[in-house]
């Protein structure tokens, strides 16, 4: 309530689409699939590449064993200041739990920056522009 008196642009907008990220994770053990609902997600701080990493850890340690992985990077924005940390953060995640990964989008600009920063740290650099392209590029359902 305080924000409504404050100066400035109260966020609204930013608060609505902040999802926790806990919610935006499932496994589906059928298809040994991780699914990685990152739309709408705007990484501005290490704080939120660290939620990111203590969720997964915490749904995908247990599991003792990789998962494929599907990631929706539909209307996703990463600062520029925080590009090369959200990219060492990837790294680990997928060195330490996937067999195989695809990632989604349909903006090619993101596709091609994230391909471009993944590619420089040995991380699969492919974005799809469907979730279709990347289910089959899985072969999953």
């Amino acid at each position: 309530a305080e924000a409504l008196f404050e100066p400035g642009p109260l966020g609204l907008r930013d608060l609505m689409l902040d999802i926790g990220v806990e919610s935006r994770l499932s496994y589906d053990a059928g298809s040994n699939t991780v699914f990685m609902n990152f739309a709408g997600m705007h990484i501005r701080t290490q704080e939120e590449i660290d939620r990111i990493i203590s969720a997964v850890d915490a749904l995908l340690a247990p599991l003792a064993k990789r998962v494929n992985a599907v990631i929706n990077y539909d209307r996703f924005v990463v600062d520029d200041s925080r590009l090369t940390a959200y990219a060492d953060a990837v790294r680990y995640v997928e060195t330490s739990y996937y067999l195989q990964v695809a990632r989604y989008t349909t903006s090619g600009f993101l596709r091609l920056k994230l391909g471009k920063e993944f590619s420089q740290r040995d991380i699969t650099p492919e974005v799809f522009g469907t979730a279709t392209d990347a289910a089959d590029h899985l072969g999953i359902d």
